[in-house]
């Protein structure tokens, strides 16, 4: 930090003070510092300006470990450096806190994050602060949230979160408005000694929030006067899950016992006139299993989903290399790589399907053994594939079977539902060639398509190709050149033998 040089002064100790937002919060070891002072003297002066509030007085603006280590020392009086007011004196305080650590302490990470905080809260932008004190610009506000909760920000720092996953916790707090939530999670965090990856603790976040709620929904129902089945009852025989819909005070008086599977619902058992069936310790557990997923696996897949979401939403999240492999196997899934896909497949990467051979069959094994080879030959060239590349591969892959019926009428039939949805992906395609590829029907299509659409247009809703202009006027020979309206005989110079 540049400013202009103040008057030197031996000020009491007792005159100068710390600036109360100050993000250094640990001074680390000043036992070396406050010997040397107290042996060999102060050598660098302490920078202050007069205090904002006590006359005759001073505040630091840079040397706050010098002036912990000095009061450790017992001395009295201080080399200061005095400079006027500055016209931002937080402003001149963070910057100095973070460009300290060449010869000095570095600022520990909370204090990093409080003074980046402090600096947003000064109106720098995230952009000033990343290229003054090279910080990436994606992490700065990230960072700076950190500086209001200190634990958090030491679990990063020890490598136990990461910036996201930090800010997943953070939210904790502010999203369910319940602070015991959000320290249960830290402590738990906390007691760990490994990395955790932002799937895990997006499941410990949200196995807590619904454990809340579940306790909540068994208080509020306890606080009525319901009594809670226990497992005694539940898997006794003499109780069953009741199918009638009534209110908590009905349950109640009809004397039946609620469970609290997940939090959203609650199950409501009455006592059976049937014969008690004896259940098996083995058969017990098995059904306390189940009763535990079925409470937990929810959570699950609420974590699952919000951890793809954040890697659908971070840019960063996957390499190139790494996104177009991800594709390929989207592209090769077994479980969708019919006999009409692997022929587009073919065409497309110029990798003709392997054929059988003599009197061999689908079935034999060299054959498969061929199929299998050109698989793994199809994998690599789609894999070099640019991913803008692999995408259109993929929108005609959705295509496929309609593509393998478009030779014939029947399929653009639209005179029932079922034959509207058959007709369905073709027309989807259709509208993507179009936009997207800049593709123009010839007059056969588009004839096709509007006798489809004639035959029953109840089932034609929602399922039209919206044609380009162009498509009205294509050459009646080569069914593709577009014309203009008075071209000879309705076909293109090229097929009219050049005659305008």
């Amino acid at each position: 930090m540049s400013q202009k040089p103040g008057q030197l002064k031996m000020l009491p100790i007792s005159a100068v003070h710390p600036d109360p937002k100050n993000p250094r919060t640990d001074m680390g070891d000043l036992d070396q510092l406050a010997h040397e002072l107290k042996s060999i003297g102060q050598m660098d002066a302490i920078t202050v300006y007069p205090h904002p509030e006590r006359d005759g007085d001073y505040q630091i603006q840079g040397g706050h470990r010098r002036h912990a280590a000095a009061l450790r020392a017992g001395l009295t009086e201080l080399k200061c450096e005095v400079i006027p007011t500055p016209a931002n004196a937080a402003m001149d305080l963070y910057t100095e806190a973070l460009s300290t650590g060449t010869n000095h302490l570095q600022l520990d990470y909370l204090g990093q994050s409080q003074a980046l905080q402090g600096l947003l809260t000064e109106g720098k932008s995230e952009a000033w602060i990343a290229k003054n004190f090279k910080i990436d610009k994606a992490e700065v506000k990230p960072r700076a949230r950190l500086a209001s909760q200190p634990k958090v920000a030491k679990l990063h720092e020890r490598g136990t979160i990461d910036l996201l996953t930090a800010a997943d916790i953070l939210d904790v707090e502010t999203e369910t408005g319940d602070g015991s939530l959000f320290e249960s999670v830290v402590d738990e965090l906390e007691s760990t000694r490994w990395k955790q990856d932002q799937r895990d603790v997006t499941r410990l976040i949200e196995q807590k929030k619904a454990n809340a709620k579940r306790d909540l929904l068994r208080a509020e129902l306890t606080a009525q006067d319901a009594v809670e089945i226990d497992s005694e009852n539940r898997y006794s025989g003499k109780w069953s899950k009741t199918e009638a819909v009534l209110s908590v005070e009905e349950h109640i008086k009809a004397g039946h016992q609620f469970d609290v599977s997940t939090p959203e619902s609650v199950n409501w058992w009455a006592k059976t006139k049937s014969k008690a069936k004896q259940v098996s310790p083995e058969r017990k557990a098995e059904l306390e299993l189940v009763r535990k997923l079925n409470g937990t696996l929810p959570t699950s897949k609420r974590a699952r989903q919000q951890f793809v979401v954040s890697k659908i939403q971070d840019k960063k999240a996957l390499s190139d290399a790494e996104d177009r492999e991800l594709f390929t196997e989207v592209v090769l899934a077994a479980d969708t790589l019919t006999q009409e896909r692997k022929q587009l497949i073919a065409q497309a990467i110029n990798l003709p399907l392997p054929e059988p051979e003599n009197e061999e069959n689908a079935w034999d094994e060299s054959f498969r053994k061929r199929c299998s080879i050109w698989e793994e030959q199809a994998y690599d060239l789609i894999f070099k594939l640019t991913l803008g590349q692999q995408v259109r591969l993929y929108s005609w892959l959705q295509a496929a079977s309609a593509e393998d019926m478009s030779h014939k009428t029947n399929l653009y039939q639209r005179d029932s539902w079922e034959k509207a949805a058959r007709w369905k992906p073709m027309a989807t395609w259709y509208n993507r060639l179009i936009r997207y590829f800049g593709y123009v029907p010839d007059r056969d299509e588009v004839e096709a398509m509007r006798w489809a659409t004639d035959q029953d247009s109840q089932f034609s809703v929602g399922f039209e190709v919206e044609l380009p202009a162009e498509a009205e006027m294509v050459c009646g020979k080569c069914g593709q050149q577009s014309i203009a309206p008075g071209e000879h005989a309705g076909e293109c110079p090229t097929c009219d033998g050049g005659v305008a």
